[in-house]
């Protein structure tokens, strides 16, 4: 009997939620940045395990700022519709009270699995003590340490998550891996190499848009995108000294979009003022 099951991934910014996807669907579907925010809306990973199919749902992280407050309803959307929460926490972090706020905000009926991150950069004792921060606010399903970088305790996410989801057909083709447009994922691979690039030298609100793309008659594909910034200094940044920033963003992100699509990426970007 088939099984497939919807899963949200909740956790603090750059709690690694993004890597942790990646590393069950096999591939990667959401883009993973050192940069905070970076995102910016729900991508749905599909992973086969077996008979049971399981949607993973990517949120944006929740920061205390009124300019995040429309990723936040994002956030609390995907949560809402959910079958399983994996709740995300930086293990390494000295101070958990946004996630202790976050984790009390969840509803007690949701069934919920602690994920504790990044456990191969501290001392064991220490996970312990974490361990019995978080324990007396809720009665957890599971509590996984894991390296979502590494992929060290990954397998018994996936084991568990096969064997719990409902029992009912796939929403998706077996082949398909994200719910995203070939245009908005080919767009996150390059927005990933820009905030790589320029990491504190830009604002979060870059834009990269997928113009065009063809495939050629020597079967490699040519694909323009558009990066939209709000001034010419901005478009400065972006360029570098005689277009060396934007050429190496284009190099490293045709590299990739290379070795994804199994096939060979002329890839084309223009750096434009956003009207």
């Amino acid at each position: 009997m088939k099984k497939c099951g919807f899963v949200t991934v909740l956790g603090e910014t750059n709690a690694g939620k993004s890597t942790l996807i990646n590393q069950l669907v096999g591939q990667k579907v959401s883009i993973v940045s050192r940069k905070a925010q970076t995102t910016l809306s729900r991508i749905e990973g599909v992973a086969i395990f077996g008979e049971s199919q399981v949607i993973f749902i990517d949120t944006p992280g929740f920061l205390k700022d009124r300019r995040v407050e429309n990723l936040e309803k994002i956030a609390w959307d995907a949560f809402r519709e959910t079958d399983e929460i994996l709740f995300l926490i930086d293990a390494c972090k000295k101070n958990f009270n946004t996630s202790i706020g976050l984790l009390k905000k969840i509803h007690e009926a949701k069934k919920v699995s602690l994920v504790m991150n990044k456990v191969d950069l501290i001392y064991k004792p220490k996970l312990l003590e974490i361990v019995g921060i978080f324990s007396p606010i809720r009665n957890f399903e599971n509590i996984f340490m894991i390296s979502s970088l590494t992929g060290s305790g990954i397998d018994p996410i996936r084991n568990y998550l096969a064997s719990t989801i409902p029992e009912r057909e796939w929403f998706y083709d077996a082949n398909q891996i994200t719910d995203s447009s070939f245009e908005k994922y080919v767009s996150e691979i390059t927005r990933e190499h820009i905030y790589h690039r320029l990491h504190q030298e830009i604002p979060y609100k870059c834009t990269v848009k997928t113009e065009n793309y063809q495939e050629q008659s020597d079967g490699s594909i040519k694909i323009v995108q558009h990066i939209y910034v709000k001034t010419d200094a901005h478009r400065c940044i972006f360029l570098g000294h005689k277009g060396g920033k934007i050429k190496a963003i284009g190099e490293a992100a045709r590299k990739e979009l290379s070795l994804l699509l199994e096939k060979k990426v002329h890839l084309f970007l223009h750096v434009m003022l956003k009207k």
